[in-house]
């Protein structure tokens, strides 16, 4: 008989396994990353995933915003939706939903418990006990499986090839802009990133695909030509590809895109996420539904607007109202922060920006300053209660170079930093909120808001 749990100590067993989201860089060496444990899991416990109807998501920027939008387009047409994404802001729960709602405690206490004496008999495998990721991927599956969800829509965790989600015969592959981020696991040149992400592409499955630099997008066409897998490129009108894309600039309520292929055509769609990245991340959702409406999937011809309308993603160019307003967004690479500026340079222009600013050690640090130092009027640093951040004297010694125009403080937690930044921030000036997800979360909890 499966022992019972109630929430707390759940999560207290869950936390207990090796947890690679919130391990130092160097520690998560290749060999750590393989499918074998996760499939000892599935195996044990059935296999729940075999079933399950999916769209897998892979990338380096948007891939979460792009699996939100793909799973509201299929709720709003009127089917039963499972979303998994990582990581989480402020709860476990958020990382898996059906039709937006949160597990629920209870169901994560019930599933943990039924997990435990499978991941306990695989200690003794020689593979070994699976990661927080590959049992928590495990619970999402059976989480969907025994909701009888119509279909799942799964963002990888790490990569793609060795990612626990990488067990799936997804109908749908979606490969969102790649861009150099893990690289002490993924590798140091776009072409070896590339090469991570594509592995969730399948014999003969469609691949709906961001725009590229030239050398990534010739590994995508590589593998997708090798595995016999039609490739469909997102991309701006003239420029050839096969789903076109056009985006009027950014409005504070919201922007309009229009998407065409040689089947489809959607014009003057408001979507309600923020930023120019966003009417790509639309284009391979779009794609995504079409190419399973192609499959016989039905999709009402209103359903893509409505999604696409109504869809919530927080933590990404989250506005907060209020004097002054904050604004919340994870961008933790260079190419996010830089499409973070050009966002707030096009809603805000005459804005004074305050920024509260904390990165993981394992980032780009100086990239992501230089790229928020050309709108910093004033910066607070900050770390986040995380394993992984950089601490506040690392931070500012490879930051202070970067902020040199702009009036820089610390503060040693986020919630202090807030505090701070209110203080130094005319009340028709700005706040942003930046650099990690971890510190986005923690800035969620001291503003009472919650990301469910």
């Amino acid at each position: 008989m499966t022992p019972s749990m109630d929430y707390r100590s759940s999560l207290e067993y869950l936390e207990s396994l090796i947890d690679y989201e919130r391990t130092p860089a160097e520690a998560r060496t290749a060999r750590f990353f393989n499918l074998a444990r996760t499939e000892n899991l599935l195996r044990r416990l059935h296999n729940p995933e075999k079933g399950l109807v999916c769209i897998h998501i892979a990338g380096t920027k948007g891939k979460g915003s792009t699996a939100a939008m793909a799973a509201s387009i299929l709720r709003a047409a009127g089917y039963r939706v499972g979303l998994y994404t990582s990581p989480h802001m402020v709860s476990f729960r958020e990382r898996i939903r059906i039709n937006d709602e949160p597990i629920s405690e209870s169901q994560v206490a019930a599933l943990t418990a039924r997990l435990q004496p499978h991941l306990e008999a695989l200690h003794r495998e020689e593979a070994g006990p699976p990661s927080f990721f590959e049992a928590y991927t495990a619970i999402a599956f059976l989480h969907f499986q025994e909701q009888r969800t119509d279909i799942a829509v799964l963002e990888t965790g790490l990569g793609g090839r060795l990612d626990a989600t990488n067990v799936v015969q997804p109908r749908v592959c979606g490969i969102t802009t790649i861009a150099m981020d893990h690289m002490l696991e993924l590798g140091n040149s776009l072409v070896q990133i590339a090469g991570e992400k594509v592995g969730i592409i399948k014999p003969e499955v469609p691949v709906v695909c961001a725009p590229q630099e030239p050398e990534a997008m010739e590994v995508i066409s590589a593998v997708c030509r090798q595995e016999q897998a039609p490739l469909l490129r997102v991309g701006a009108f003239g420029e050839g590809c096969d789903i076109s894309v056009t985006a009027s600039p950014p409005a504070a309520a919201g922007q309009r895109i229009s998407i065409e292929s040689h089947k489809i055509e959607y014009h003057d769609v408001e979507v309600a996420l923020l930023g120019e990245h966003q009417a790509w991340n639309a284009g391979v959702a779009v794609g995504m539904i079409e190419v399973l409406a192609e499959q016989g999937l039905h999709i009402k011809s209103e359903a893509i607007p409505a999604g696409l309308q109504q869809v919530r993603w927080p933590g990404r160019f989250q506005v907060i109202k209020g004097e002054p307003k904050v604004i919340l967004d994870g961008a933790h690479d260079t190419a996010s922060a830089s499409a973070l500026v050009r966002t707030v340079r096009t809603l805000f222009p005459d804005a004074g920006i305050t920024l509260v600013l904390g990165i993981s050690e394992d980032k780009d640090i100086e990239g992501i300053a230089a790229a928020l130092s050309t709108i910093a009027a004033r910066v607070v640093l900050t770390t986040a209660k995380s394993p992984r951040a950089a601490g506040l004297e690392e931070l500012q010694r490879r930051v202070s170079s970067k902020f040199e125009r702009a009036d820089v403080h610390t503060a040693a937690e986020v919630e202090a930093a807030l505090e701070s930044a209110r203080a130094l921030t005319h009340k028709k000036g700005i706040i942003l909120v930046t650099g990690s997800l971890y510190v986005v979360g923690e800035a969620m909890q001291a503003l009472g808001i919650s990301p469910m």
